[in-house]
Order: C-alpha cells, then structure tokens, then sequence
C-alpha cells in the first residue's frame, strides 16, 4: 500500500523540484505583497489625493485584468524558461529602481505609479508559467495538493507581506522594502532553469492574438473546461460578494474595529488553509461532485451564519468554516480544468481561467453591493448563500466536470492512496 503520508496535503512538497520553486514563490509573493503595502504607504508622503493613493491598487490591479490572454498566449508561444528568466530580471530591476529612488530622496508620484504598473504587468506575464508546469513537476496525482500548496502561498504572503513591509517602513524607509522585493526575485531565478519547454514545436502558436482565439475555442468546445469555467466564475460572483460586504458587517452589524475586521479578514486566509488539510482526506472518499455539493452547501450554511452573528468570536468562527468550503471548491474546480488543458495549450487555458475569476468577481461584487444597498446586508447574503448552492446544484445536473466513470474510477484509486 502507498504510504498515507505520501499522498496527503504535502506531498507535493517531497518532490525536490517542486519543493524549491514553492518556496522561491513563496518568498517572491511575499516581497509583491511588501512592495503593494510600501507604495500605498510611500504615495501618502507624496501626496495628499486619495485618487492618486488608491491609484496604487488600481495600477497593480489593471495590467492582470487586461493582459490575462496575452500574457497565456505568450506563455505557450515563447520558450517558457526564457520569458521566466527575462520577465524576473526585469522585476528585478524595476524593484530595484524604485528602491533607489526612495533612498535618494528622488521619488515621484508618476514614477512610483509607472513603476508599480510596470512590476505588476511583468508579474503577470510570468504568472501562466508556474500553473503551466505544476503538473509536470508532481505528476498528474498530485496536482490537486499543488495547487493546494499554491494557495497556501498565496495566502501566507498576502497575511505576512503587508505586516513585514510595516515593521520594515517603521524602521526604515519603503526603499528598503522595495529592495527587499527586488532580492526576493533571486529565487525564482535560480530554479527557473527547471522549467523547460517540452511545447512540441509544430503545436506551438506564432501569433498572439491567433494563440488566444484557439485558446477560446479549444476551452468553448471542450464540455469539461466550458463547464468548469462557467462553474468558476459562479464561484467568483458569489465569493465576491462575501469579500465585499465582510467589511460592512463587522463596521455596522459587529462593531469590530480595526482590530476585529482584521481577525475576520485573517479568518477567511486561515480556513482555506485548513481546507488544503482536509482535501486529500476528502478526495478518497467523495466524488469531485459531491465534494463540490457538501462544500457549497456548507459554504452557504457558514454565509447565512455569519449574516445573523451577534459577535466578532461567532463571525470568525463562521468565516472559518467559509474559507475551509471555498478552498474544497475551488480546488476540486482547478485541479480538473487543469487536468484537462494539453502542455501546448495550458498557459492560455490556466490565464483564460484566471481571467475568468476576475470578471466574475468584478461582477459581483457591483451586484450584491447593489442588492445590499436595497435591502440589506443580511438578505444580500442569504440571496448569494443560495445562489452558490443553487449553482452547486445546477451545475452537477447540466455542467457536468466529468464523465460518471473518470468520477468513479477517480474516487475508487483515491481510496486506494489514502489505505
């Protein structure tokens, strides 16, 4: 039998490979998430515009939203180890530019926002390459537990980042963060050498905008990646609209404080990490369907709890449990769309997804505001708790992730790992 240990949430991480580009990431999102919180702080000095201040966000936010495709299609048209290599070195300097211009006293307000535009828009073209080579470096068995990992990452430095760039800027300046930054970019080049292209050239695309219209068509006409991808942006419109009014709730309906907010925005990070443990767990019992059932409803139960919450200790609570269903979701949702896109396609396949997610929580969190503002809080989360669970529903009926065999025989060797 294979060891138990082998196939829970970290065994990706025994695969040395995988190991050092993890934490090359993990260091690397944490100097992005320095880099935000300095240049949000570093613009307050410049000026006193709250435009330009949450210019800083937006210049970070647009290059992700409107370069996605192009950045996918980049991804599967160049050789993939030359674009990570010259897209970190360029954010490598950027960084590194900014930093100096802070310490020298020689910082502008354009100049921060072109820089901080100009780091984001390189991040994104070299964000497609670490999904694209997830599954060549864990095998397809355990690409669930990696992009499991990869969130946690994600959520590690967006609760870390900020809170180093604090304690630095306290003692310092945001130059040093900058710099900082710059030097977390060193990692991910030195393991960038284990991604190679193994593309087969003659299914390599020559044209961008040729690229992204296969790239459409081949998610479109493929049921399992449309279906999925519809799945996902019900999630993205619906987890939105949680995001979106935590705040309201814990300023209006809890009276939390700065401090009490904080506690439930820390909650949401935290149950998605205690649903990276569980999932492997899951896996051998439950088909994805299910699994995507009970954690939808389970999502939408810890929702209406947290609308009718009387305390910032039950809020916490119930956010936890959000976090946890969210996780189970959407992880079961990418690991199987993943699965599905070929090597020559999944850079534009992994952008086209994320892109997806985007729009939909653009979306709604403009709908359930609305909803909010005339009703209330409260009814506009119970209609999005049954609006997830509905999709949930609905989507197992008609939006079907797979055929009933790959689901049994699925669950029937998850089983297997697990004994």
């Amino acid at each position: 039998m294979t060891d138990r240990r082998a196939q829970g949430p970290w065994a990706p991480l025994a695969v040395r490979v995988y190991r050092a580009v993890w934490i090359a990431a993990l260091v690397s999102n944490v100097g992005s998430f320095m880099h935000i919180a300095a240049a949000s702080w570093q613009m307050t000095l410049l000026t006193d515009s709250p435009t330009l201040i949450g210019l800083v966000q937006t210049a970070w936010a647009v290059p992700g939203f409107l370069l996605a495709l192009h950045a996918g299609a980049i991804t599967d048209i160049v050789d993939r180890t030359k674009l990570l290599y010259v897209t970190e070195i360029i954010a490598l300097a950027i960084a590194a530019i900014l930093g100096v211009l802070v310490l020298s006293g020689s910082m502008s307000v354009s100049v921060l926002l072109a820089g901080t535009f100009l780091e984001s828009v390189v991040m994104t073209l070299s964000a497609p390459v670490f999904m694209a080579a997830t599954p060549r470096f864990v095998g397809r068995e355990l690409v669930p537990q990696a992009l499991g990992l990869d969130s946690a990452s994600r959520n590690i430095a967006q609760t870390v980042g900020p809170a180093l760039a604090g304690l630095v800027i306290a003692a310092s300046n945001a130059g040093i963060v900058f710099i900082f930054n710059a030097v977390s970019f060193i990692g991910i080049l030195f393991v960038a050498h284990h991604f190679r292209d193994t593309t087969d050239d003659e299914r390599r695309p020559t044209r961008v905008n040729a690229a992204i219209r296969e790239g459409l068509a081949f998610v479109w006409r493929n049921a399992r990646t449309r279906n999925v991808s519809i799945r996902i942006l019900a999630v993205g419109i619906t987890s939105s609209g949680l995001l979106s009014l935590v705040p309201v709730v814990a300023s209006q309906e809890l009276d939390a404080g700065s401090f009490g907010y904080g506690l439930l925005a820390g909650a949401l990070g935290l149950g998605s990490v205690l649903g990276i443990l569980v999932m492997p767990r899951l896996r051998g019992r439950l088909s994805p369907e299910r699994i995507v059932v009970a954690s939808s409803v389970l999502w939408g139960g810890g929702v209406v709890a947290f609308a009718a919450s009387s305390n910032v200790a039950l809020g916490v609570l119930c956010v936890l449990v959000v976090g946890a269903a969210q996780m189970a979701t959407m992880n079961t949702y990418w690991s199987r769309y993943l699965l599905e896109l070929p090597d020559w396609l999944r850079g534009r396949g992994t952008s086209l997804s994320m892109l997806v997610v985007w729009f939909g929580m653009s979306l709604g969190s403009s709908v359930w505001s609305s909803v909010a503002a005339a009703s209330s809080v409260a009814t506009a989360l119970t209609v999005v708790a049954v609006f997830h669970v509905g999709m949930a529903l609905v989507g197992r009926t008609m939006l079907e992730m797979l055929a009933q065999l790959d689901a049994a025989n699925i669950r029937i060797v998850s089983a297997q790992m697990i004994e």
